[in-house]
């Protein structure tokens, strides 16, 4: 009885990671886009210490929500995980690359200054948060059993719910296998990147 409730609560703690990495995914790219807004509704403000603090806060939560969601995405792309919860392939690992390759761009420094970094960076932000929000509805949360075999869903819903990582080992394994050395070097170069501006930081100090 203990160790199934200690499996149930692994699951639910599971799952709820991949929902909040998606969730923080779609807030930093909403956030991204409203930065226009964000401008403008600065110049509404008289006080400038309320400008600035706002400011911060906002880009602070902007850019931590990306970052974030990518190092949950890291923690949750593993053959155990994949076997134990209904992980949508090979829309999660891809939809992380995909962040993870945006991340890059931003650790250089240079979309605000650079037009074709910040272009870059904007669409595989989009792409990334398109293709997790697809694999979260059509995958994730396709048409549950009872609808299939009730006659009620087609065979366009069961071919979905098959990419499913419980249900698709096969498919699991080629996915890790192919998506973790991926994730390994856009690991590696947002390191590469962030000493580089760290260095370049220090130096012009």
């Amino acid at each position: 009885m203990e160790e199934s409730v200690s499996k149930s609560l692994e699951l639910w703690t599971i799952i709820s990671s991949y929902n909040t990495a998606l969730l923080l995914l779609l807030i930093g790219l909403i956030l991204h886009l409203s930065s226009d807004w964000h401008k403008n509704t600065l110049k509404l403000f008289k006080i400038t210490i309320s400008k600035e603090n706002l400011s911060v806060l906002f880009i602070f939560i902007r850019d931590f929500s990306l970052f974030a969601s990518f190092g949950i995405s890291l923690l949750l792309i593993n053959p155990d995980m994949f076997a134990d919860v209904k992980f949508p392939l090979p829309f999660f690992p891809i939809g992380a690359i995909l962040l993870g390759i945006a991340l890059i761009f931003k650790i250089k420094g240079t979309t605000d200054i650079n037009s074709n970094d910040r272009k870059k960076f904007f669409i595989f932000l989009i792409l990334a948060a398109v293709v997790q929000y697809l694999g979260f509805i059509f995958v994730m949360e396709a048409a549950p059993t009872e609808w299939i075999e009730a006659g009620q869903a087609g065979n366009f819903w069961l071919t979905l719910k098959n990419l499913r990582s419980n249900l698709n080992p096969q498919l699991s394994m080629i996915t890790f296998y192919t998506s973790f050395p991926a994730l390994l070097i856009i690991l590696s170069i947002m390191l590469i990147n962030g000493l580089k501006a760290k260095n370049n930081e220090t130096t012009n100090q």
